[in-house]
């Protein structure tokens, strides 16, 4: 039986927008003042994400597996502070750029975030691979579903928008299905909420597709 996956949202979410930031910084004019605006953008987005996963993962994975299965999470704590220190680099290298970088310091960024973005991919792929494993021993899907309950609790609605934002389109029409229907309890204005900040990152065809099943 498909075991239920507190991991594999986040993480599609986050492999899309780190993916698309990566395109943006490559292809990026850094001695122009609207791209360098747009790419702060963008990455304003990814940032929000990247700590708030981090805050929800402490809490709600790592935390719960040492109290209940008392799983050694050492390692995965240290992989955790070195990327964030790369990522708060990169963060306030960000910050401070005006449109008035040279071809140079735009690459050296570029390839600076490539460092980043490949050592989280292997991260998080070997947190897919394991730590979600252990997650299921420990836990049953019902206490599982919990976990994310809790978590959408206590996030701020905004915050809960952008990750519809960019998981949504990292994700099987089926598992959107799933997710939105269940949403859809929470009322007409968060639902209609959600189906606004979807919509123009679909395609018709498949924004069709999903709102067609959601019950």
């Amino acid at each position: 039986m498909d075991r239920l996956k507190s991991l594999d949202p986040p993480h599609k979410g986050l492999r899309n927008i780190l993916s698309q930031f990566s395109l943006m910084a490559g292809n990026t004019n850094y001695k122009s003042k609207s791209e360098i605006e747009e790419l702060k953008s963008l990455g304003a987005d990814l940032f929000l994400l990247l700590q708030n996963h981090a805050k929800n993962e402490d809490t709600y994975i790592l935390a719960p597996l040492k109290e209940k299965y008392s799983k050694e999470t050492t390692y995965v704590e240290k992989v955790h502070s070195t990327l964030d220190q790369m990522e708060l680099k990169l963060k306030n290298k960000l910050d401070s750029f005006d449109g008035n970088q040279s071809d140079e310091v735009g690459h050296d960024f570029y390839l600076s975030f490539t460092e980043f973005h490949a050592e989280f991919l292997k991260q998080i792929a070997d947190e897919d691979r394991n730590l979600e494993v252990d997650m299921q021993t420990a836990f049953t899907d019902e206490e599982l579903v919990q976990h994310q309950v809790a978590i959408m609790k206590n996030m701020d609605f905004s915050v809960l928008l952008l990750w519809f934002k960019y998981i949504v389109p990292a994700r099987r029409i089926a598992e959107n299905v799933q997710v939105l229907t269940a949403f859809k309890s929470a009322g007409a204005e968060a639902f209609e909420a959600v189906l606004e900040v979807i919509k123009p990152q679909l395609s018709q065809e498949r924004y069709n597709l999903i709102i067609s099943q959601v019950k």
